[in-house]
C-alpha cells in the first residue's frame, strides 16, 4: 500500500511550506477533509494517494497563501475594535436627535421647529426645487421610537463593518454620501408627491458597501457580493406597512457603487488614518449644513462667504 501513497509533508517540505510546526499538520488535515482528498496517518506523516498528491499539495499551498494574506491585516485589529465603539456611539446619536425633534430636550422652541416639514425627502422639493439637503436631513428623521430603534439595531453591524475597514471618518462619510445618493435616485424615480424619512436608506447603503468589500476578505466573487447584498435586502428591507422599498433598493445600489470606488482605500488605510478625522469632520459638517439650509434657508457657506 505504501508504494501507492506519497508523504504529503515531504512534498510540502520541498516547496518550503513545512517548517517543523506540528500544529500545521492538523490544519492541513482539515484542508484535505474539506477538499475530499483521501489520506491516512503513518508514523506521524500524512500519506495521500499518489494520484491525488498533486491536488493535495496545491490545496495546501493555496491555503497557506490565504493565511499570509489574512495575516497582513492582523496589525489593524486594535484600530478596528476602537472604531466599533466609536461607530456605535455616532449611530446612537440618532436616538438623541429623535429626542430633540419630538421632545425638545425640555425646550419647546426646539420641539416646534418644522423638522419633518423641512427635512423630509420630498421628491418634488428635491428635484423640482433643488433642495438637495433633504437627501441628508431625511436620514436623521424618524416617525416613532420603534422606527429609530429598529434602524439603530439593524444598522449597527453593517455600520461597524464599514467603519472597521475604511476608518471611522471615511466610513461614515461614505455611508452618508451613499445614503443621500440613494434618496436622490429614489426622488427621481418616484412620483413628485413621494415623501420619506429614516436612516434605513443609509443602512442599506452600508450593506452594499460591506458586500463589495467582502470580496477582499473572503472567497466571494464580485457577482456573489451583489447577490449577498440583494439577499440581505430581501431579508431585512421589504417588509412592513410603511417600508420604502425604493429607498432601500437605491441605497443598496449607491452602496455598491461607492463600495467599488472605496475598495482601494482599504489598502491605503494606514496612510489615510492620518487624515481620517478630516473625513469625519466633513461628514458632520454636511449634516449641520443640511439642517441649517432646511430650517433657516442658509448654511455655513452662506455665512462665511
Amino acid at each position: 500500500m505504501s508504494e501507492n501513497y506519497r508523504d504529503l509533508i515531504k512534498e510540502l517540505d520541498l516547496l518550503g511550506l513545512y517548517r517543523g510546526d506540528g500544529s500545521k499538520k492538523k490544519e492541513w488535515e482539515l484542508v484535505l477533509i474539506a477538499m475530499g482528498v483521501d489520506y491516512h496517518w503513518e508514523h506521524g506523516r500524512i500519506m495521500v494517494p499518489a494520484s491525488q498528491a498533486p491536488r493535495a499539495v496545491e490545496e495546501v499551498r493555496r491555503y497557506e497563501e490565504e493565511e499570509v494574506e489574512l495575516e497582513k491585516y492582523e496589525p489593524d485589529q486594535a484600530p478596528r475594535q476602537q472604531n466599533a465603539v466609536s461607530s456605535l456611539f455616532v449611530l446612537s446619536l440618532l436616538l438623541l436627535f429623535f429626542t430633540v425633534v419630538y421632545e425638545g430636550l425640555g425646550q419647546s422652541e426646539w420641539q416646534f421647529l418644522p423638522w419633518l416639514e423641512q427635512g423630509s425627502a420630498n421628491a418634488s422639493k428635491i428635484i423640482a426645487d433643488g433642495e438637495w439637503w433633504r437627501t441628508i436631513t431625511a436620514l436623521t428623521l424618524h416617525g416613532d421610537p420603534a422606527h429609530v430603534l429598529g434602524n439603530v439595531i439593524i444598522g449597527a453591524p453593517f455600520v461597524v463593518a464599514v467603519c472597521s475597514r475604511l476608518g471611522l471618518g471615511l466610513g461614515w462619510l461614505t455611508i452618508l454620501a451613499a445614503g443621500a445618493l440613494g434618496n436622490y435616485i429614489n426622488a427621481i424615480v418616484m412620483s413628485p408627491a413621494h415623501n420619506s424619512i429614516g436612516f434605513s436608506t443609509a443602512v442599506f447603503a452600508a450593506v452594499g458597501i460591506m458586500s463589495i468589500h467582502s470580496v477582499k476578505f473572503s472567497r466571494l466573487s464580485m457577482g456573489n457580493a451583489f447577490v449577498l447584498g440583494l439577499a440581505l435586502l430581501a431579508m431585512l428591507g421589504v417588509g412592513g406597512e410603511n417600508t420604502d422599498v425604493g429607498a432601500h433598493l437605491f441605497g443598496l445600489a449607491a452602496g455598491f457603487g461607492l463600495g467599488i470606488l472605496t475598495l482601494r482605500a482599504v489598502d491605503m488605510q494606514e496612510s489615510l488614518q492620518r487624515v481620517d478625522f478630516l473625513f469625519g469632520i466633513t461628514a458632520g459638517l454636511l449634516v449641520v449644513e443640511s439642517w441649517l439650509m432646511a430650517l433657516w434657508g442658509e448654511g455655513l457657506m452662506d455665512v462665511l462667504f
